[in-house]
């Protein structure tokens, strides 16, 4: 299938993947990530069930804080 993942064509053999499992394999590890798909919130509870299809729009943010 072919995403678009923070405005970036990839592509992966699968024909749908869920949000956790493409954090895992782009080795996101910082704890607080916003992630969405289709502009569309996913809840980090709920990243294990949200899948990602053909043609999908996902954009994946690590939170910072400064001061």
């Amino acid at each position: 299938m072919r995403v678009r993942i923070n405005s970036m064509l990839t592509e992966f053999p699968e024909n749908q993947l869920s949000v956790a499992e493409i954090l895992r394999r782009k080795r996101y590890s910082f704890p607080n990530i916003i992630s969405r798909i289709n502009g569309t919130l996913i809840r980090r509870e709920e990243r294990e069930n949200a899948l990602v299809r053909e043609g999908d729009d996902v954009e994946l943010y690590h939170m910072m804080s400064g001061g």
